[in-house]
């Protein structure tokens, strides 16, 4: 009996723990609902952004770690400034945190290097042997500049991590569809409203500007506040877009990923940006190379006729309808000073004259003309931008870095509609990154805080995808042998 009577019971512990977890919780809810009711009757700004990242982590800890990934990735398009630099840096720090602790409970594996890790490596100690030539003037700008890609490294490293399997690679994708989703309809706001804040104070477009009243010729950044990043996060998001249309199985996935894919042409062609639109030709011209094997003369004219209306439908729009430019007439403007593009000629021999500076460790992670040189403040060449900020030292790694992600893409398979989602994607992350080392001639991502972090999420996804497909190899022979 006496056993009997025990049976049912737990023991002590759990008892006292399922109260303390009601108390607290009951604590915590209470103490919400005061702040709340306070900030409703006299609001501040700080008080109301802790509030909010108090939520965005209290949601991420109560996910599992893939879907935390992709509430932080709805987030790093929109970050705020704060003291210590912007919620992005605090979003990614508490996304390791939790990352961490996951793993400490063995929910998760312990971290596995990755193929880029010794130019990796490399680089940060470049960008530390940098400081030796920072301006005083400029130290706290630098600092800030390392620290931000500090956090693009912990959230490369998190993400490869936490991506086990296809299905996460491809949860994964689909969030960072609906990230292009919030971006692309905000790019649209601004088109409609140049020069107006959505939120003043944090999303903010009066500096974007036209001719005529901004009637004419406006060009949109959307949330990166620079219209060549955004036409080459577009051009990026053209070549996934496409992929995800191909491999689409149902109706509702097609009209979906097809509406937007159409979107985002649109929103390409509003920047007015010319680069983006060669590359993407060297990207599929590419793409089209090594399915040369699939191809069918058919299908390749319909889908090439189809694409080719979709990129002049969107320029007529733009051009005639809405307050932007005409980016097939600029296109066609375009001249040469032998192989350099007029546009970037000046600012080039600015960047090589600015790097002869300090040829060898450069000069530090700001860049800056602050000795005098011309008037360009940007080199608009992402490899004139990191030997001028790392010098030789650190552009081998750079190079180094992009040589491994190279061949960590290298695609097995030569369609698309492969039936492994991550042997496909791998022939779609070799084109990205095609696309990537093109459009970087005439443009550097580092230049922008927001930005940063979407290169290195998808750097990110391509290491990922090419260790599933290395685990899956090993698995196979394993079973062989």
């Amino acid at each position: 009996m006496r056993n009997g009577s025990h049976a049912g019971r737990l023991p002590l512990g759990e008892v006292l723990g399922g109260w303390v977890d009601r108390v607290v919780t009951a604590v915590v809810v209470l103490g919400l609902g005061v702040v709340l009711g306070l900030q409703y009757m006299a609001p501040d700004k700080r008080v109301l952004s802790v509030l909010a990242g108090l939520v965005v982590v209290g949601i991420a800890w109560r996910l599992e770690i893939i879907a935390g990934i992709g509430l932080v990735m709805f987030a790093l398009p929109y970050p705020k400034g704060t003291t210590f630099g912007t919620t992005n840096l605090a979003l990614i720090l508490l996304l390791l945190v939790i990352y961490l602790l996951r793993v400490g409970q063995r929910e998760l594996p312990r971290p596995q290097s990755t193929p880029i890790d010794m130019p990796v490596v490399g680089l940060l100690i470049a960008y530390v042997v940098s400081f030796y030539n920072v301006l005083p003037e400029n130290l706290h700008l630098a600092l800030s500049n390392f620290e931000l890609f500090v956090g693009t490294l912990f959230l490369f490293y998190v993400v490869v991590n936490s991506i086990r399997t296809g299905a996460d690679l491809r949860r994964l994708h689909e969030f960072q569809a609906g990230v292009l989703v919030t971006i692309s309809l905000l790019a649209l706001w601004e088109l409609t409203h140049p020069g107006k804040a959505l939120v003043p104070g944090w999303i903010d477009f009066t500096h974007t500007l036209g001719e005529a009243f901004d009637t004419q010729n406006v060009r949109i950044g959307g949330t990166f506040y620079d219209f060549e990043l955004l036409a080459d996060f577009c051009g990026l998001n053209v070549l996934f877009l496409s992929f995800l249309v191909a491999r689409a199985r149902d109706s509702y996935r097609r009209v979906y990923f097809g509406a937007l894919l159409v979107l985002t042409v649109f929103i390409m062609f509003s920047t007015v940006t010319r680069g983006p639109i060669f590359s993407l030709g060297v990207a599929f011209a590419y793409g089209l190379w090594m399915m040369r094997r699939r191809l069918r003369v058919v299908p390749m004219v319909v889908g090439g006729a189809a694409l080719a209306a979709v990129f002049l439908g969107a320029n007529f729009v733009v051009a005639n309808f809405t307050r932007s430019g005409d980016l097939l007439a600029r296109l066609s403007q375009t001249e040469f000073k032998g192989l350099v593009p007029d546009t970037r000629a000046a600012a080039w021999q600015d960047a090589w004259d600015h790097f002869l500076l300090h040829p060898l460790i450069g000069s530090g992670p700001f860049y800056s003309f602050a000795r005098g040189l011309y008037f360009w403040y940007w080199p608009h060449n992402l490899y004139l931008y990191v030997a001028n900020i790392v010098g030789l030292f650190g552009l081998v790694f750079f190079l180094w870095l992009l040589w491994k992600l190279f061949v960590a893409t290298r695609p097995t398979v030569d369609s698309p509609l492969a039936e492994d989602y991550v042997e496909a994607y791998m022939l779609l992350a070799r084109v990205q990154l095609v696309f990537f080392l093109v459009d970087q001639v005439k443009i550097e991502y580092l230049r922008n805080a927001t930005y940063q972090f979407q290169v290195w999420l998808m750097f990110a996804f391509w290491i990922a995808a090419s260790r599933l497909r290395k685990d899956a190899a090993d698995a196979r022979a394993v079973q062989g042998a």
